[in-house]
């Protein structure tokens, strides 16, 4: 299954219902196994199903399983262990896959070297953060602000009641009391919902 055209002839029955084409799937690495619109990564192993409308692959791959994507990424030259440890470590830690695949990506690029140290990425990723973060923006009004503010207590499953639970490991503040009791996984980032802790906003 390497061979992106093999993979690609696999999704003879896609569901035509899916919002994402089989190319984009294969050229991410994965093939369809089904039932429904379950793909497996050809590499790493990884399952991913449910797909929705705007969905990237690659970013979905990237983001549960990244692991293939460092060792496959087009232009990304990871020649050892330790150099590709050091790009796993800091996606383990939580940052921005994307942004740390482009960083690494453009390091070699420009300069030939790779990142010795999980400090010396972080250290740019931050300073990445730093520049887009002081670009000046225009102030927001207060009807705005106002908007914003309860946009973001506002439950993201029923747009209707304010959040009121945290999930467990994730932390995410994202739903209802009431919608969280049918919710298995984060909508936010889907990571298994492995505990509920009710909140109180003052």
């Amino acid at each position: 299954m390497r061979d992106e055209a093999r993979r690609l002839r696999t999704f003879s029955q896609w569901p035509d219902s899916s919002p994402v084409p089989a190319l984009d799937l294969a050229e991410a690495g994965f093939y369809f196994v089904g039932p429904g619109d379950h793909v497996q990564c050809f590499c790493c192993g990884g399952i991913l199903k449910d797909w929705k409308a705007g969905d990237c692959p690659m970013v979905e791959h990237l983001k549960f399983f990244p692991f293939y994507l460092l060792r496959n990424w087009r232009s990304l030259s990871l020649p050892s262990v330790d150099q590709f440890s050091v790009a796993h470590n800091v996606l383990e830690m939580g940052f921005d896959p994307l942004r740390v695949l482009s960083l690494v990506d453009n390091k070699y690029v420009l300069t030939g070297t790779h990142y010795l140290s999980e400090s010396e990425l972080i250290s740019d990723l931050l300073q990445l953060d730093w520049e887009e973060n002081s670009v000046e923006e225009t102030p927001l009004s207060t009807e705005e602000q106002l908007r914003r503010l309860q946009e973001e207590r506002t439950c993201k499953v029923c747009m209707d009641r304010d959040v009121s639970v945290v999930f467990v490991p994730c932390g995410h503040l994202v739903a209802c009391g009431e919608c969280a009791l049918n919710l298995r996984l984060c909508p936010i980032c889907r990571a298994v919902i492995r505990e509920s802790v009710r909140t109180f906003m003052s």
